[in-house]
């Protein structure tokens, strides 16, 4: 991912395509700014002629047009510049940027997502869309930066070409201290990005709400805030490193920079003194030359930053570029069967498959429960049969059609799930249960009374976050049961769902389980074997493959893995 390389041509088509009208305001508002320029040198130009011809008359009009030309300078430079730009233009941008994201994510292969470092990379693109408006806006300031200077260079040039003898001096230190920058910038990139990566985990794993009690009770504070002062060590010898050398380059080359300014004025001064130009000239000289230099001086820093911005853009166009699920719009069905042929699945970066071959079907209103060791790759399983992963090998087929082929958001369309690692939405406690299908405007508050027994109502916003009520794991993980069931879906599944429940309580939930998922395809994944009482079917998994399958008399009668399993927890209850 940190190899991926993007033409400028396309970062810049994507980009101006994303907003092409701020984009033309600040072609057209650099003409302006330009035109000003010009027009400021010659209202100096003019100012001096008439003082030195008598005609005060003429001379308040020339004044008035100054000062109107210096206004709308000011005006450019506050409003346009300092405000639109920095809290319309950017903003609105950086939010057509972030819908494109969003769109993104939505299309992405979920089995990209187990990558180790794939929401690290994230957060780098979604940090990357202020720096896509600066990429663009570089471009466009250089292009209009070299068409205001053309047109001030035309305009001194009109007096004596003199006048540009000394102007590369001004420029070339700033354009050699732009790339000398950029080259040790790209030099300590990767280095100071990891460093500060470790520097905020070390730092979550310290102050986030849940980290940091764990860490309090092991008393790894001491360990963390060591590697935490590593990491910024770290990072700031390189920044300091940078910034030495820096201001070394940047002393040695002021001598030239002078030097250009200084001759520019001397030249200036010469053709006066010799004759050659008026003195109307000369201050208009003045004014546009050094409007000039502070024009090249501003093209040589943009172009020098151009080669950073390219770099921190990168991560932006390696996300969007991540394979996505192909397929047709066309809708899945679920009225005779769901099957795994012959899947094998693995894990992107790993050496080891966490599947191997599986073999299964599940008929239509079957109830097939999975069961194991951790590990064994039942959650896998649960999310190659829903579509969330598609397999490296094989294929799963709903009513014969392979859901490779199918739209993913097509696929989910007759289904459900409550997976292990459920989402605790920040919400109101009617909105987490009708979230799952918000069309369908049903009634929960039985739902509602039943999870809190009349502490909470429907309209109760839940999460400290927005100053709403906290849940115990096993409310929250009800909500998410309630949430699966709401939905009329023809194939639900089930993954972990009573582990945080109560145990005393866990028969009274599977009968309703059992009454909701009446009429469905079930798919149960559990490690609490009572689960399995409500299902057709067992099958039990084992380092990714199918060991046992069956009913669940077949497999106490054959006195195998299962039959282990439930006697253990059998004996954990009676002990």
């Amino acid at each position: 991912m940190n190899g991926h390389r993007v033409s400028t041509g396309r970062a810049l088509s994507y980009i101006f395509k994303a907003a092409p009208w701020s984009y033309l305001v600040m072609a057209l508002m650099g003409l302006f700014n330009g035109g000003a320029a010009v027009l400021s040198s010659l209202c100096v130009q003019r100012i001096f002629t008439l003082v030195e011809g008598g005609y005060t008359a003429d001379l308040f009009w020339t004044l008035a047009a100054y000062g109107a030309v210096l206004l709308l300078s000011a005006v450019y430079l506050v409003w346009y510049i300092r405000y639109r730009v920095q809290f319309v233009t950017l903003l609105n941008f950086e939010s057509a940027i972030r819908k494109k994201l969003h769109f993104k994510s939505r299309r992405i292969s979920n089995e990209r997502l187990e990558t180790p470092d794939c929401y690290a990379f994230i957060r780098q693109a979604d940090g990357a869309r202020q720096n896509l408006f600066r990429f663009g806006e570089i471009y466009v300031e250089s292009v209009m930066t070299v068409v205001q200077a053309a047109m001030v260079t035309a305009y001194v040039s009109s007096f004596e070409l003199w006048f540009l003898l000394f102007l590369p001096l001004a420029v070339l230190p700033v354009l050699l201290e732009m790339l000398y920058e950029a080259k040790l910038w790209n030099a300590a990139y990767e280095g100071v990005t990891q460093a500060k990566r470790e520097e905020a985990e070390y730092e979550r794993a310290m102050t986030d709400e849940i980290a940091c009690k764990e860490t309090r009770l092991t008393g790894a504070d001491g360990l963390l805030m060591q590697k935490y002062r590593e990491s910024h060590a770290a990072r700031d010898k390189s920044e300091r490193s940078r910034a030495r050398k820096m201001f070394a380059l940047r002393l040695e080359l002021s001598v030239f920079a002078c030097a250009g300014t200084i001759g520019g004025f001397l030249v200036s001064i010469l053709l006066l003194y010799f004759g050659r130009i008026e003195l109307s000239v000369f201050t208009a000289s003045i004014a546009a030359y050094s409007s000039l230099s502070t024009m090249l001086r501003g093209l040589a820093s943009t172009a020098g930053n151009e080669a950073q911005y390219k770099k921190m853009i990168m991560p932006y166009f390696s996300y969007a570029d991540l394979p996505e699920r192909a397929g047709r719009g066309e809708r899945c069905t679920f009225e005779e069967s769901i099957t795994l042929k012959d899947v094998s699945f693995r894990y992107p970066e790993q050496s080891e498959d966490a599947l191997r071959h599986i073999d299964l079907t599940i008929q239509k209103g079957e109830v097939l429960a999975i069961v194991g060791e951790n590990g064994a790759g039942k959650s896998t399983l649960a999310a190659i049969a829903l579509g969330l992963y598609a397999p490296t090998e094989g294929a799963v087929l709903y009513d014969g059609t392979d859901i490779a082929s199918v739209k993913e958001e097509k696929v989910h369309e007759g289904q459900s799930a409550v997976l292990q690692h459920f989402v605790k939405y920040k919400l109101t406690a009617g909105e987490n249960i009708r979230i799952a299908d918000f069309e369908k405007g049903g009634d929960v508050s039985g739902e509602i009374e039943s999870i809190f027994e009349g502490k909470l109502s429907e309209n109760a916003m839940l999460g400290k976050e927005f100053g709403g009520a906290e849940l115990s794991g096993g409310e929250w993980q009800k909500l998410a049961i309630a949430r699966g069931f709401y939905k009329d879906a023809q194939f639900v599944v089930l993954d972990e769902p009573t582990s945080a429940i109560d145990p005393l309580k866990e028969r009274a939930l599977l009968e309703e389980f059992r009454r909701g998922l009446r009429g469905r395809t079930g798919l149960i994944v559990t490690h609490r074997l009572a689960a399995v009482n409500i299902a057709d079917k067992i099958v039990v998994l084992k380092e990714g493959r199918v060991l046992e399958y069956g009913t669940k008399q077949e497999l106490l009668a054959r006195q195998g893995a299962f039959y282990t399993y439930w006697n253990s927890q059998a004996e954990a209850f009676e002990g």
